[in-house]
């Protein structure tokens, strides 16, 4: 894979690095071109070189098990943090992710210069309380800027509901000191695997940025208790660090039903929180998807989903009994929602979240069991195709 030299134009009050990319595997249908667009104003904050390209790129090179090759300077430090950024995977998934080597680029360390600190945000809980804690902590490490991404979770074709999403994001963060960073992209075309690939897309923006931060916060999708290989994790965030720019992979401390308990109080996130990924619609959820599901339950057992305006109202915890606890993570969000529920007296829904979670074991039995019989079955169909193919010829096995 080659990674040609990033070039950077201005229209219509935008501007857009992009860098053309070169793949050798013939059979692989990509975009020619892997861009980032942001506003004008944005212009002085963007680094000119090929280290988002890089990061974005690195999790497609390894599946394809091509090297990338770049021409010009290269930060020494994320150098070094990718190669072994690229052995965690290895040793999750040696089966999909190879070494690979970065060839062509001259190393040089990096010049410390000084920045705000930022934090990614998608609308979500996760996102919202990296915000939500950075209000107490040391002046620096408290985001100055949201960076709101169009093309990550919400597709590109859907301007107007990210248009409306980010103006309402804007306005709020204004008040509260924050400035929210519209950005479009089309890095998630370059990623097969989503779930492993979407933190190198995150370390991309950041690196994007980075004549403008010191620091960018990468929001936890799970607690420390409930790690599983996952594209964004305490163990490989930081690996895509410069000397410029600490990435930090913010708030694993907490599960997502410990953050929604610290921030059901909140006025911002009963307007304006943004959990469906079914059906992404500004700021409404669906309130039928899976993670709409167990977000609701969350906030019923804590007694105040009456609050938040962005999700449908429920009329019995009927509502809940197909909601799918399915990871370690879910499962223990499920645990602490069933045990809330009966401390506070919500007898029927605890019992539904039982029967929900009981519902998601036999399921990924289930699960289990057709993963493991389906390669007999193969084998057995295999062996007696091979003796009727013996016994039409006359011969025996």
């Amino acid at each position: 894979m080659r990674i040609h030299a990033p070039d950077i134009t201005s229209a219509s009050g935008s501007i857009t690095l992009s860098a053309r990319v070169s793949v050798e595997t013939a059979a692989t249908r990509l975009p020619d071109t892997l861009w980032f667009s942001l506003p004008e104003r944005y212009e002085a904050m963007i680094a000119r070189g090929t280290e988002p390209f890089v990061v974005a790129l690195r999790p497609l090179a390894s599946i394809l098990n091509e090297d990338i090759t770049i021409e010009g300077c290269f930060s020494e430090r994320l150098s070094h943090g990718l190669e072994e950024y690229t052995r965690v995977f290895n040793a999750w998934a040696p089966q999909k992710f190879n070494p690979i080597r970065l060839v062509g680029a001259e190393l040089v360390p990096d010049e410390p210069t000084s920045g705000h600190a930022a934090a990614a945000f998608s609308g979500g809980v996760d996102s919202f309380f990296t915000q939500f804690m950075a209000r107490s902590r040391p002046p620096s490490f408290r985001s100055k800027y949201a960076v709101f991404v169009h093309g990550l979770d919400i597709p590109l074709d859907r301007r107007d509901v990210f248009d409306s999403a980010a103006a309402q994001y804007q306005e709020t963060f204004e008040a509260l000191g924050i400035e929210c960073i519209p950005m479009r992209s089309n890095v998630r075309a370059f990623v097969p695997d989503w779930e492993l690939g979407h933190g190198a897309s995150l370390g991309a923006v950041a690196l994007l940025l980075a004549r403008g931060l010191n620091r960018f916060l990468v929001p936890s999708s799970m607690s420390y208790t409930t790690l599983r290989a996952w594209g964004s994790h305490p163990m490989v965030d930081a690996l895509l660090s410069t000397d410029q720019l600490q990435i930090i992979h913010d708030g694993a401390y907490y599960s997502r039903f410990d953050k929604l308990r610290l921030m059901k109080d909140w006025d911002v996130l009963h307007d304006l929180v943004r959990v469906c990924y079914e059906k992404p619609d500004a700021l409404r959820n669906c309130g039928q998807c899976a993670k709409c599901r167990r977000t609701m339950m969350m906030l019923e057992s804590l007694g105040v989903l009456k609050e938040f305006k962005t999700f449908p109202r429920v009329r019995t915890p009927f509502h809940y009994l197909s909601c799918h606890f399915n990871s370690p993570h879910e499962r223990f969000n499920g645990r602490q929602i069933i045990a809330t529920a009966e401390n506070s007296g919500r007898r029927d829904l605890a019992w539904a979240g039982r029967f929900a979670m009981q519902r998601s074991v036999v399921d990924d039995t289930l699960k289990r069991v057709r993963k493991f019989w389906r390669p007999l079955r193969r084998g057995i169909r295999m062996r007696v195709a091979r003796r009727v193919t013996l016994a039409r010829a006359g011969l025996t096995s």
